[in-house]
């Protein structure tokens, strides 16, 4: 498994729900999910930022999810909701006790 941290400089929150719905269905097809998703800071223009933890069974997957035609037809939603993103993909999974 691969886990995925991406950081987004969210334009529009109610554009970013829009967007990442249809981004989940395109993602499952990869066999990816978002396990967590949350805000981190929220502007009075309605800008702000969210984090999201990605997992994909492996970074083929994960790939192939970024390259998916259909995340192409997304892009002027994608552009309405979002500044930029930041994205770390995990190398080891670690667990402490």
């Amino acid at each position: 498994m691969i886990n995925v941290l991406v950081s987004i400089e969210v334009k529009d929150f109610d554009a970013l729900a829009s967007f990442e719905c249809k981004a989940n269905n395109i993602m499952g097809a990869h066999g990816g999910k978002i396990a967590s998703a949350f805000e981190t800071k929220r502007n009075a223009d309605g800008s702000g930022q969210e984090v999201h933890l990605l997992e994909f069974p492996d970074e083929k997957s994960f790939s192939e999810y970024r390259s998916d035609p259909r995340l192409e037809k997304l892009i002027d939603l994608r552009n309405q909701a979002i500044i930029s993103i930041s994205v770390t993909t995990s190398i080891k999974l670690k667990t402490y006790s």
